[in-house]
This record gives C-alpha cells, sequence and structure tokens, in this order.
C-alpha cells in the first residue's frame, strides 16, 4: 500500500513508535471523518501494542463520529506541556491547525506529520507526507500495516470511516489504487461496516435536513452556472433551530456540484462567536486549494477550508470574487486550449 519513494520514510516512523513508550496523537480543529478516523485507528492500535498513549483533539470528537473512538480521556486544553517520546499529528496541513501549542524538549521528543493535503507546510521534524493518498486513514492504515502494528476489525472500523468520507465514497476524482488496496486490508479484519454505512445514508439529525433545505432554497450560481455560493448566516441556523456543526451535516458542501453544469461551489457560513468560515469544493481540475490558500487556508485541489475571525459578509464578498476569478480562469484556459 505504501508507494516505493515513502518507504523509507515509514521505516523511520516504525523504528521510533517501536521505540517509544509514551505516544501523544492529535489532529485538526472541527474534526471530520478522515481526522476522527486516522486518530482513532492509531489511538487503538497502540494501545494494542501496549503503548501509553494520549489524544488531542481541541474541539472534541463529534457526536456522529463517536462510535469509532475508544473510551479515552482527550487532552482539549489548547497548550500542553509535552513529556512524550513521540507526537503524530494527523490530517493536518499546518502545526497552527491543530489549535494546540505543543511545548516539548525537541530533544526529547520528535514530532511527526502525517497527512495528505497538497498544502501541507512540512512542519514535522519528520514528514510523511502523500498528496496523492485518499485519505490520512489510507496513509494510517499503510503505516500499520507496514510497521507490524495491531490491525483487528476494532482498529479497521475507524480507518474505513475516514476512508469512505474523505475520498467521497471512492468517487474523488484520481483516487489512486493505494485507496482500494488500503479497503481490501481493513476489509479481510473482518470489520462490521454497517455503523459507517447507517452514519452516512440514515444517521442525519433532523436539523441537517432543515439545514440542507435552507441551501437548496439558497443559493446562487454564476460564472454561466459553473459556480454555485451559499451564505448561511447564524441567525438563519437560529430560524431552523440548528446549530453550526448542522451545516457540516448537511451535505450541501459537495450537493451543490451534483448540478450538471456547476463545477465549483463556495459555501460560507459563521458560528455564533462570530468566526466565519468558508468551505470549497470543486470537479473537473478546478483547483480550489489556491483560493483557500490565498484567503489563508488550505486542503485539496477538489476539497479545502479556511476560516477567519471577521464578518461573514467581509468573507463571503472575498471567497466569492476569488472563486469567481478561479472558475473564469480555468474555463478560460479550456476554451482556449
Amino acid at each position: 500500500m505504501l508507494p516505493t519513494d515513502l518507504l523509507p520514510v515509514a521505516t523511520q516512523i516504525a523504528t521510533l513508535i517501536g521505540n517509544s513508550q509514551k505516544i501523544l496523537v492529535a489532529a485538526h480543529l472541527r474534526p471530520d471523518g478522515d481526522a476522527t478516523g486516522s486518530v482513532s485507528g492509531m489511538v487503538k492500535s497502540l494501545l494494542k501494542a501496549g503503548k501509553n498513549v494520549d489524544a488531542a483533539l481541541l474541539d472534541g470528537v463529534p457526536e456522529r463520529f463517536a462510535f469509532v473512538f475508544p473510551q479515552i480521556e482527550l487532552i482539549r486544553q489548547p497548550v500542553i506541556d509535552s513529556d512524550h517520546d513521540l507526537i503524530l499529528i494527523l490530517d493536518s496541513g499546518d502545526e497552527s491547525r491543530t489549535g494546540f501549542t505543543f511545548n516539548r524538549d525537541r530533544e526529547k521528543t520528535c514530532l511527526v506529520n502525517i497527512d495528505h493535503h497538497a498544502s501541507n507546510t512540512m512542519f514535522g521534524d519528520i514528514n510523511y507526507v502523500d498528496t496523492g493518498a485518499s485519505s490520512a486513514c489510507e496513509m494510517v492504515a499503510a503505516l500499520l500495516h507496514h510497521a507490524e502494528l495491531p490491525f483487528d476489525s476494532e482498529v479497521a472500523l475507524s480507518l474505513m470511516l475516514g476512508l469512505v468520507t474523505d475520498s467521497r465514497s471512492f468517487q474523488n476524482e484520481g483516487l489512486r489504487h493505494t485507496a482500494h488496496l488500503a479497503a481490501a486490508k481493513i476489509l479481510q479484519t473482518g470489520v462490521d461496516t454497517s455503523p459507517i454505512l447507517n452514519m452516512l445514508n440514515s444517521g442525519k439529525a433532523e436539523a441537517d435536513l432543515r439545514v440542507q433545505g435552507f441551501g437548496l432554497s439558497n443559493f446562487r450560481l454564476s460564472c454561466n452556472n459553473h459556480l454555485a455560493s451559499l451564505v448561511i448566516r447564524h441567525s438563519d441556523l437560529a430560524r431552523l433551530n440548528a446549530a453550526f456543526g448542522n451545516v457540516f451535516g448537511s451535505g450541501l458542501f459537495n450537493q451543490l456540484l451534483s448540478m450538471s453544469d456547476t463545477y465549483a461551489s463556495v459555501v460560507i457560513f459563521e458560528r455564533e462567536d462570530g468566526m466565519s468560515f468558508c468551505e470549497f469544493r470543486s470537479r473537473g481540475g478546478i483547483d480550489v486549494k489556491e483560493v483557500a490558500v490565498a484567503m489563508g487556508g488550505g486542503g485539496h485541489v477538489p476539497a479545502s477550508g479556511c476560516s477567519r475571525a471577521v464578518k461573514i459578509d467581509e468573507l463571503a464578498e472575498e471567497a466569492i470574487k476569488l472563486m469567481t476569478r478561479q472558475v473564469d480562469t480555468f474555463f478560460a484556459g479550456q476554451k482556449n486550449a
């Protein structure tokens, strides 16, 4: 499952894990299925290997993904005074994306960056970055297999969650064969995947659907219908008896791309504390990562995001302007090709 060029760094990480007794595993803010699944899968495997393991997710585990997470207490304070032998940061393009400050003795504690985002800043002492991987869970599956660490059905359930959600159920453009090899390794454990399927297909809350309905009634099209944009204010959520998390549960980010002429989308929304967010999606090769990076975020070519402590109208104006330019430039290039 491991690309040949990553074998040396994977071997180095496997040796570090073998020589470490106290290990910290962390991922990014507002953890999605891949962050939750990769941390959960790694933690379960390390615990089964007899390691002393801490897990850190500043925003906690989303309720809809809690079924994969082991019963351990999470570290959630923003400053961590680490006495660990090893820190593994998963699915984060930058150390700051975790929301944590890791105070560590760099001579004692090695920080390993395990990620698949094209915008990764290579912030680790060791960087295991594979931008062709479908998910951090695919990478963790390959690493656990390579390191001969425990890989049973409990570990597999966690890793399947991220593999399915980050690959859009194996529908992402340019999906590499290694995603399917990781799925085969996971399924060989005999894992029951029905909890994941139930969560995806029948696990939505009423408020998720209310937000979805609002979004499908209020999105706007531009750039000859190639770009869909949607603004969801906190006041909109309040009227729907919904919360910030229901925007993520609604499925709108990808659903706006289901129209035949629409190749890119941006959803701009806000949290009750005034923080504003953008989620960008695309198909057909439009690079939304460039827009996200320009706005202080990051991610992948077809799926990226950013957040800022600014008013939602200000962020929406900038995001739609940059996305309009990106989409128009892309199609102008297609026309001239």
